[in-house]
Protein backbone atom coordinates (compact mmCIF):
# COMPACT_ATOMS: atom_id res chain seq x y z
CA UNK A 1 0.00 0.00 0.00
CA UNK A 2 2.81 2.37 0.92
CA UNK A 3 4.58 1.58 -2.36
CA UNK A 4 1.40 2.33 -4.32
CA UNK A 5 0.91 5.65 -2.53
CA UNK A 6 4.55 6.53 -3.13
CA UNK A 7 4.30 5.83 -6.84
CA UNK A 8 1.11 7.89 -7.07
CA UNK A 9 2.83 10.79 -5.32
CA UNK A 10 5.70 10.67 -7.84
CA UNK A 11 3.28 10.74 -10.77
CA UNK A 12 1.35 13.70 -9.36
CA UNK A 13 4.60 15.57 -8.73
CA UNK A 14 5.67 15.32 -12.42
CA UNK A 15 5.11 18.52 -14.45
CA UNK A 16 2.21 18.38 -16.85
CA UNK A 17 3.44 19.17 -20.37
CA UNK A 18 0.87 20.22 -22.92
CA UNK A 19 0.55 18.16 -26.10
CA UNK A 20 2.84 19.51 -28.80
CA UNK A 21 1.10 21.32 -31.60
CA UNK A 22 1.82 20.31 -35.17
CA UNK A 23 1.76 21.95 -38.56
CA UNK A 24 -1.71 21.43 -40.01
CA UNK A 25 -3.61 22.19 -43.19
CA UNK A 26 -7.26 23.23 -42.99
CA UNK A 27 -9.74 22.12 -44.03
CA UNK A 28 -8.44 18.60 -43.73
CA UNK A 29 -10.44 17.45 -46.77
CA UNK A 30 -11.08 18.96 -50.20
CA UNK A 31 -12.56 17.73 -53.52
CA UNK A 32 -10.10 16.12 -55.90
CA UNK A 33 -9.26 18.22 -58.95
CA UNK A 34 -10.57 21.42 -57.36
CA UNK A 35 -9.02 24.85 -56.93
CA UNK A 36 -8.95 25.02 -53.15
CA UNK A 37 -8.08 27.71 -50.64
CA UNK A 38 -6.10 25.92 -47.93
CA UNK A 39 -4.78 27.45 -44.72
CA UNK A 40 -1.49 26.20 -43.27
CA UNK A 41 -1.21 26.61 -39.51
CA UNK A 42 2.33 26.70 -38.10
CA UNK A 43 2.94 26.93 -34.33
CA UNK A 44 5.89 28.73 -32.76
CA UNK A 45 6.98 26.23 -30.08
CA UNK A 46 9.98 28.08 -28.65
CA UNK A 47 9.47 30.97 -26.21
CA UNK A 48 13.11 32.02 -26.68
CA UNK A 49 13.09 32.18 -30.50
CA UNK A 50 10.92 33.39 -33.37
CA UNK A 51 9.87 31.74 -36.61
CA UNK A 52 11.09 33.85 -39.52
CA UNK A 53 10.78 31.56 -42.55
CA UNK A 54 8.54 28.67 -43.62
CA UNK A 55 9.05 26.45 -46.67
CA UNK A 56 6.24 24.21 -47.92
CA UNK A 57 6.95 21.33 -50.30
CA UNK A 58 3.90 20.70 -52.50
CA UNK A 59 3.02 17.07 -53.29
CA UNK A 60 3.22 15.81 -56.87
CA UNK A 61 0.32 17.10 -58.95
CA UNK A 62 -0.36 20.15 -56.75
CA UNK A 63 0.20 23.61 -58.26
CA UNK A 64 0.27 26.94 -56.48
CA UNK A 65 -2.04 29.67 -57.75
CA UNK A 66 -1.71 33.42 -57.31
CA UNK A 67 0.58 34.29 -54.40
CA UNK A 68 0.60 37.54 -52.43
CA UNK A 69 1.54 38.87 -49.04
CA UNK A 70 -0.21 37.20 -46.14
CA UNK A 71 -0.36 39.06 -42.81
CA UNK A 72 3.03 40.73 -43.24
CA UNK A 73 4.67 37.64 -44.74
CA UNK A 74 6.08 37.62 -48.28
CA UNK A 75 4.93 34.57 -50.28
CA UNK A 76 6.90 33.20 -53.23
CA UNK A 77 6.11 30.09 -55.30
CA UNK A 78 8.73 28.33 -57.40
CA UNK A 79 7.87 24.96 -58.92
CA UNK A 80 6.64 22.73 -56.12
CA UNK A 81 8.01 24.92 -53.34
CA UNK A 82 6.25 27.78 -51.58
CA UNK A 83 8.37 29.99 -49.33
CA UNK A 84 7.01 32.41 -46.73
CA UNK A 85 9.31 35.04 -45.23
CA UNK A 86 8.40 37.30 -42.30
CA UNK A 87 8.67 41.03 -43.02
CA UNK A 88 8.06 44.13 -40.95
CA UNK A 89 8.52 42.39 -37.59
CA UNK A 90 5.77 39.83 -38.23
CA UNK A 91 7.79 36.77 -37.18
CA UNK A 92 5.97 34.26 -34.93
CA UNK A 93 6.80 34.70 -31.24
CA UNK A 94 5.99 32.94 -27.99
CA UNK A 95 3.08 30.56 -28.48
CA UNK A 96 1.75 32.29 -31.61
CA UNK A 97 0.27 30.15 -34.35
CA UNK A 98 0.65 31.51 -37.85
CA UNK A 99 -2.12 31.00 -40.39
CA UNK A 100 -1.18 31.23 -44.06
CA UNK A 101 -3.87 30.80 -46.78
CA UNK A 102 -2.77 29.51 -50.20
CA UNK A 103 -4.65 29.00 -53.46
CA UNK A 104 -3.79 25.51 -54.73
CA UNK A 105 -4.84 23.40 -57.71
CA UNK A 106 -5.35 19.84 -56.46
CA UNK A 107 -4.79 16.67 -58.52
CA UNK A 108 -7.64 14.45 -59.67
CA UNK A 109 -6.87 11.55 -57.32
CA UNK A 110 -10.00 11.05 -55.19
CA UNK A 111 -9.87 9.09 -51.94
CA UNK A 112 -6.13 9.57 -51.51
CA UNK A 113 -4.09 11.52 -48.98
CA UNK A 114 -1.53 14.24 -49.75
CA UNK A 115 1.43 15.00 -47.48
CA UNK A 116 2.71 18.59 -47.36
CA UNK A 117 6.25 18.62 -45.97
CA UNK A 118 7.07 21.84 -44.12
CA UNK A 119 10.38 23.29 -42.93
CA UNK A 120 10.13 25.80 -40.07
CA UNK A 121 13.19 28.05 -39.63
CA UNK A 122 13.82 29.98 -36.40
CA UNK A 123 15.83 33.18 -36.10
CA UNK A 124 18.73 31.34 -34.43
CA UNK A 125 19.09 28.95 -37.39
CA UNK A 126 17.23 25.93 -35.98
CA UNK A 127 15.18 24.06 -38.58
CA UNK A 128 12.19 21.94 -37.55
CA UNK A 129 11.34 19.43 -40.26
CA UNK A 130 7.64 18.59 -40.33
CA UNK A 131 8.08 15.73 -42.79
CA UNK A 132 7.34 12.53 -40.88
CA UNK A 133 4.43 10.08 -41.16
CA UNK A 134 1.36 10.31 -38.90
CA UNK A 135 2.06 9.42 -35.28
CA UNK A 136 5.62 10.77 -35.20
CA UNK A 137 6.80 13.81 -33.25
CA UNK A 138 7.10 15.96 -36.38
CA UNK A 139 4.47 14.73 -38.88
CA UNK A 140 3.81 16.34 -42.24
CA UNK A 141 0.56 18.20 -42.75
CA UNK A 142 -1.93 15.96 -44.53
CA UNK A 143 -4.93 16.62 -46.77
CA UNK A 144 -7.57 14.05 -47.73
CA UNK A 145 -8.90 14.24 -51.30
CA UNK A 146 -12.61 13.53 -51.47
CA UNK A 147 -14.62 12.65 -54.57
CA UNK A 148 -14.47 15.22 -57.34
CA UNK A 149 -17.37 17.64 -57.64
CA UNK A 150 -19.84 16.78 -60.43
CA UNK A 151 -19.99 19.05 -63.44
CA UNK A 152 -22.30 22.02 -62.86
CA UNK A 153 -25.47 21.95 -65.03
CA UNK A 154 -26.18 25.14 -67.02
CA UNK A 155 -28.33 27.74 -65.32
CA UNK A 156 -31.53 29.17 -66.79
CA UNK A 157 -29.58 32.17 -68.09
CA UNK A 158 -27.16 29.85 -69.91
CA UNK A 159 -29.79 27.56 -71.42
CA UNK A 160 -31.22 28.52 -74.87
CA UNK A 161 -34.93 29.50 -74.92
CA UNK A 162 -37.45 26.80 -75.71
CA UNK A 163 -37.93 26.33 -79.45
CA UNK A 164 -34.62 27.95 -80.33
CA UNK A 165 -32.80 26.11 -83.09
CA UNK A 166 -29.22 25.45 -81.98
CA UNK A 167 -27.99 23.72 -85.16
CA UNK A 168 -27.78 25.03 -88.70
CA UNK A 169 -30.95 24.23 -90.69
CA UNK A 170 -30.52 21.59 -93.32
CA UNK A 171 -30.63 22.82 -96.90
CA UNK A 172 -33.71 21.59 -98.84
CA UNK A 173 -32.97 19.29 -101.74
CA UNK A 174 -33.05 21.08 -105.07
CA UNK A 175 -35.74 20.11 -107.54
CA UNK A 176 -34.14 18.24 -110.39
CA UNK A 177 -36.66 19.79 -112.76
CA UNK A 178 -35.97 23.43 -111.93
CA UNK A 179 -33.37 24.78 -109.56
CA UNK A 180 -34.75 28.31 -109.77
CA UNK A 181 -31.73 29.79 -111.46
CA UNK A 182 -30.44 27.47 -114.21
CA UNK A 183 -31.93 26.04 -117.41
CA UNK A 184 -34.85 23.61 -116.79
CA UNK A 185 -34.12 20.03 -117.74
CA UNK A 186 -36.93 19.94 -120.35
CA UNK A 187 -35.41 22.98 -122.08
CA UNK A 188 -32.10 21.18 -122.27
CA UNK A 189 -33.71 18.15 -123.89
CA UNK A 190 -35.43 20.40 -126.49
CA UNK A 191 -32.12 22.03 -127.38
CA UNK A 192 -30.53 18.62 -127.94
CA UNK A 193 -33.40 17.56 -130.28
CA UNK A 194 -33.16 20.80 -132.26
CA UNK A 195 -29.44 20.32 -132.69
CA UNK A 196 -30.00 16.77 -133.94
CA UNK A 197 -32.64 17.90 -136.49
CA UNK A 198 -30.41 20.70 -137.71
CA UNK A 199 -27.52 18.30 -138.11
CA UNK A 200 -29.65 15.87 -140.12
CA UNK A 201 -30.89 18.63 -142.45
CA UNK A 202 -27.34 19.81 -143.06
CA UNK A 203 -26.25 16.27 -143.90
CA UNK A 204 -29.08 15.90 -146.45
CA UNK A 205 -28.16 19.21 -148.10
CA UNK A 206 -24.54 18.13 -148.45
CA UNK A 207 -25.65 14.86 -150.11
CA UNK A 208 -27.83 16.71 -152.61
CA UNK A 209 -24.94 19.01 -153.60
CA UNK A 210 -22.64 16.04 -154.12
CA UNK A 211 -25.29 14.36 -156.35
CA UNK A 212 -25.72 17.49 -158.55
CA UNK A 213 -21.98 17.88 -158.92
CA UNK A 214 -21.70 14.22 -159.99
CA UNK A 215 -24.50 14.49 -162.62
CA UNK A 216 -23.02 17.62 -164.15
CA UNK A 217 -19.70 15.87 -164.62
CA UNK A 218 -21.33 13.01 -166.65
Amino acid sequence: MRRALGALAIVLALPVTPALAHVEVKPKQAPAGAEARLTFEVPNERPDATTTRIAIQLPAGVRAGTTRRSGGWRVRASGRRVTLVATGGRALRGDERGRFPLELQLPLRPRTSLAFKVLQIYDDGEIVRWIGPPGTSEPAARLRLAAAKPARPPTEQEQPPAGTQTTAPSQPAKDSGDDGGGVPIWAGIGLILLAAVAGSAAARARNRRRMRDYMSDQ
